[in-house]
């Protein structure tokens, strides 16, 4: 598959929108960009199943690098204190009920399995920087879409340096005219912003985008 280096989009990035009394700076433009991902993976990420290797007293395990936020979990049933898995029956606690907590990347459950298994489970992915600092899975379109909040975040930058320009320098009419461009720039930056929702409503139409269900009480089964 595709991937798209966080370099190469700074440096589009960096064309679409030209400094501007040093907005934005390298680090800036480089924030924007990663802002803008994080936003795009939430907003649009993509329907995966991944797999947990469930492992007798053990209760946390990592969970994919491009994982946003847990769809499903496939539960464990269990029926007279016996949970019949793929790898066998597992006895359990007739009042079993279990529980679990994400964070950081990690997914915990509580009580602590008592058991060894796999288990499934259905996710939201978006996209993530790989160990060559580029955003694996990313196409052009993904790209695209992503410079266009990345534009309307720099463009709030800059909008944010005239106001300040403005009111920290006044030299007759100039401040008059700082705050005039102040004013351009945050209508450009909410124009960046409108375009950038309806490109997302165009992409969510057409790629197999994740809902945003989520369970985190598998319940209690007996």
């Amino acid at each position: 598959m595709s991937s798209t280096a966080l370099s190469v989009l700074v440096a589009r990035l960096q064309e679409d929108v030209p400094a501007r009394n040093g907005v934005p700076s390298a680090d800036q433009a480089e924030r924007a960009v990663v802002d803008a991902v994080a936003d795009f993976s939430q907003r649009a990420g993509r329907l995966k199943i991944g797999t947990l290797s469930i492992v007798g007293g053990q209760a946390s395990y990592s969970l994919p690098a491009d994982f946003v936020s847990m769809v499903r979990l496939f539960s464990l049933f269990a029926e007279q204190g016996i949970i019949n898995s793929g790898q066998g029956l597992i006895p359990v606690d007739a009042r079993w009920k279990e529980r679990y907590v994400i964070a950081d990347g990690t997914i915990t459950f509580y009580p602590t399995p008592t058991y060894s298994t796999s288990r499934d489970f259905e996710y939201k992915a978006g996209w993530f920087l790989d160990n060559t600092s580029a955003y694996d899975e990313m196409g052009d379109t993904e790209a695209g879409i992503v410079l266009i909040l990345a534009a309307a975040k720099v463009l709030g930058f800059q909008a944010n340096k005239a106001a300040s320009d403005a009111w920290m320098y006044q030299v007759g009419d100039e401040r008059v005219s700082k705050e005039r461009l102040s004013e351009q720039l945050r209508l450009q930056s909410d124009a960046m912003q409108v375009k950038y929702a309806e490109a997302l409503r165009s992409y969510k139409g057409k790629a197999g985008v994740a809902g945003s269900r989520s369970r985190y009480d598998l319940g209690a089964y007996s």
